[in-house]
C-alpha cells in the first residue's frame, strides 16, 4: 500500500535543478521549509540520474555525501516508496518511471483511479443511506 501525500508549495521561480529537486521533496513531504532534508534531495538526484540510464540502485550503491547507517538509508528509501516516487524490484530501487514527468504522470493516474473508486463507494453509501438510514451503527 502506498500512501501519497502531496503538499502545496509555490513552485520556485528558478529553473535551477537543485531548487526543483528541493521543491519536489517538499511537495511529497520528504522535507519542509523548517527542515530541509539534503539526504532526500541527494536521493532524488541519484535516482533521477539512474533513471536516465535505465538502472536501479541498491541501498549500498547509493552514493550519498554523508555517512549514514544502512538502516537510515533504507528508512529514507522507504519514505520515497511511500511517496510513490520509487519502486523496489528485487534488491534494487528505481525511480517509478524513466523520467520525473512520467513518474508524476503515473502518480496522477493512481490518484485518479483511487478517487474514482472512492466516488463509486460514496455513491453506493448515499444510495444505501437514502434507502435505510437506520443501518448506521451508533457508538
Amino acid at each position: 500500500m502506498n500512501r501519497i501525500i502531496i503538499n502545496f508549495y509555490e513552485r520556485p521561480n528558478s529553473n535551477e535543478p537543485d531548487e526543483l529537486i528541493r521543491w519536489f521533496c517538499k511537495v511529497f513531504g520528504l522535507s519542509n521549509d523548517s527542515e530541509p532534508n539534503p539526504i532526500s534531495e541527494q536521493i532524488l538526484i541519484r535516482f533521477a540520474e539512474a533513471a536516465k540510464n535505465n538502472i536501479g540502485l541498491s541501498s549500498s550503491e547509493l552514493d550519498l555525501d554523508t555517512e549514514l547507517a544502512k538502516s537510515s538509508v533504507i528508512y529514507h528509501l522507504n519514505r520515497f516508496i511511500e511517496a510513490g516516487l520509487l519502486v523496489k524490484r528485487g534488491r534494487k530501487y528505481h525511480l517509478r518511471a524513466s523520467e520525473m514527468q512520467k513518474a508524476i504522470k503515473e502518480i496522477e493516474y493512481d490518484v485518479e483511479r483511487e478517487l474514482s473508486r472512492m466516488l463509486d463507494t460514496a455513491k453506493d453509501l448515499d444510495r444505501i443511506m437514502s434507502i435505510s438510514p437506520k443501518r448506521l451503527k451508533k457508538g
